[in-house]
């Protein structure tokens, strides 16, 4: 792309955004139930406009331009102030491309159990919306991977926020020649220090994916990954900025691979230190970190951070030590309307490499009508 259009862009979308704030994020959709909403019936249009080119040279990621949007129209209706039903379709539509590439019907169902605690059946509040670490997930599963099915419990409390869901990724029936495959996991963040200028936080993250079945005609045994990050976010906030440092220890383990093939493994334990820290201005967001991991697997992490190649699996190296810089640009336009820019860089410290980088520009739109009650 011309040098001189992205600093227009760049400019452009500064210049625009400063009379806005940028604490949100935009790319959760988790929300809590309505408790004014008995017997509503609302139309929700959600929909993605996005840009994203990873320009990666190194051996363990491979560059990737995806250009396109998501849309997910759906029919919400409350049949009182503790259970809400949305039924409709998720459609990802790629430039260049005629036709979609994925069209998901959706259907979700919601209950509030009790304060506090709500259940999520059908399609699942996931992706992004469970704020997983970067070695754990890599954001661009939010358009390759969108759409998650299976069951959630939510929990939000004065002393705790917790996401316990599972993602069934792959059903099988009798005798069919495949595994089935899900996803178990759980993020909890803790309030050890709920202050104006100072919170501190526990994070747990923990990840369980299992390939198996006792039903499929597959030749091969079941077996299953386990990962998990565990640290503190210590938050500053100030008149102008907050700031956060966020220290994590992560762990991989693996059991029951083949010992070669498809789905065989060259490392069934592994681990990481990922510090990070990040500053927030109603302007812009920049974090700054450093990953050092020893051996470590994630089958669903951003593929820098891993000991193994995306493209290549008997590629791999022990140790990988990476510096990172995130910069993030926001338009907030309204409440149920944003732009936002991104700018990653990563610097590999043991390989003689160029810096990896990425850049990615998306329009997202979350608007809600009320049609009648």
């Amino acid at each position: 792309m011309n040098k001189k259009i992205i600093r227009f862009i760049l400019i452009s979308i500064f210049l625009v955004g400063l009379k806005n704030s940028l604490a949100q994020n935009i790319f959760q959709t988790r929300e809590l139930l309505c408790d004014s909403c008995n017997k509503h019936l609302n139309l929700r249009f959600e929909s993605s406009s996005f840009f994203k080119n990873n320009e990666y040279e190194s051996h363990f990621a491979t560059g990737f331009t995806g250009i396109g949007v998501m849309f997910k129209p759906t029919l919400e209706y409350y049949f009182n102030k503790n259970t809400k039903l949305n039924f409709g379709a998720f459609g990802l539509k790629y430039s260049g491309l005629d036709g979609l590439s994925q069209f998901v019907p959706i259907y979700q169902i919601q209950h509030k159990l009790m304060n506090g605690f709500e259940l999520v059946f059908g399609s699942i509040y996931g992706n992004l919306n469970h704020d997983l670490a970067e070695p754990l997930y890599r954001f661009d599963r939010y358009y390759l991977n969108n759409v998650e099915y299976g069951a959630q419990m939510l929990n939000h409390s004065k002393f705790l926020d917790s996401d316990l869901w599972l993602n069934w990724e792959q059903f099988i029936f009798e005798g069919d020649p495949f595994q089935e495959e899900f996803t178990l996991g759980n993020h909890t963040k803790i309030k050890f220090l709920n202050r104006k200028r100072l919170k501190i936080k526990g994070d747990c993250q923990v990840l369980i994916y299992h390939k198996g079945g006792e039903i499929d005609t597959y030749i091969g045994p079941a077996f299953y990954l386990f990962n998990g990050a565990y640290g503190l976010d210590f938050q500053f906030k100030t008149r102008f900025i907050n700031y956060a440092i966020r220290p994590k220890f992560l762990t991989y383990h693996g059991d029951g691979f083949p010992e070669n093939g498809k789905n065989s493994h060259h490392y069934k334990k592994g681990n990481g230190m990922l510090f990070s820290g990040d500053l927030e201005h109603k302007y812009f967001y920049i974090e700054t970190g450093y990953w050092n991991g020893n051996k470590f697997v994630s089958p669903n992490g951003e593929s820098l951070y891993l000991s193994v190649s995306e493209s290549n699996s008997d590629f791999h190296q022990d140790n990988r030590q990476l510096c990172y810089t995130k910069f993030r640009l926001k338009r907030h336009m309204s409440r149920n309307l944003n732009l936002e820019l991104r700018a990653n860089l990563y610097v590999d410290l043991k390989n003689d490499v160029l810096p990896d980088y990425s850049f990615g520009l998306y329009f997202i739109a979350n608007e809600l009508f009320f049609l009648k009650k």
